[in-house]
């Protein structure tokens, strides 16, 4: 049975140590097939908090509906992020803010879940320096955010000091680990 893999790609930078890991670590998988969102290149509008989506169930902007259903019918989503001023990336944070349709649907429905599929998601983090706070943090975020999108948190991985020698063999590891035991347990 194949799986489907969603990787929300939130690092700008060609080079980068979060794009390299999770290349790595998804390539040698077998049967599934990977979905990869750059939240970096593509164009999307901002939640502007206009609660067209507590009236109306879906979102005023159209820009990201493919996205949607994707994100929805995946198995596993990997939010793959750098450390920026101790959070995500403003692209990735711009597209969190968007999973306000969920919430508001959330609520509006007594607390039934928008999202039928019970998925997994993976919180892949760099960090110049040590960056732990900042992954709790972002973890602590992400955590919030799935009890809303019917999502439980399978593991998170932190690549830390980037600016200087990076835990880059630790850090991938650790996620094919945590990919090999989400893809197992489904």
């Amino acid at each position: 049975m194949r799986r489907k893999i969603l990787i929300v790609k939130g690092s700008c930078r060609k080079g980068s140590i979060t794009n390299s890991i999770w290349k790595e670590a998804v390539k040698d998988i077998n049967n599934i097939d990977v979905d990869i969102f750059d939240a970096c290149s593509e164009n999307f509008a901002f939640c502007n908090g206009c609660n067209y989506c507590e009236a109306n169930g879906k979102c005023v902007h159209r820009d990201l509906d493919e996205f949607f259903n994707v994100f929805e019918t995946a198995d596993i989503i990997l939010f793959s992020s750098p450390v920026y001023n101790g959070s995500f990336s403003a692209p990735v944070k711009a597209l969190i803010d968007r999973f306000q349709v969920y919430y508001t649907t959330f609520y509006k429905n007594g607390k039934m879940q928008p999202i039928k599929k019970r998925r997994k998601g993976i919180l892949l983090v760099a960090a110049g320096r040590n960056g732990e706070n900042a992954a709790a943090d972002m973890e602590k975020n992400l955590k919030c955010a799935f009890t809303i999108l019917n999502m439980e948190l399978a593991g998170s991985v932190l690549c830390s000091n980037t600016d200087t020698e990076p835990d880059y063999e630790e850090a991938l590891n650790e996620l094919k680990m945590i990919l090999k035991r989400s893809l197992s347990d489904e």
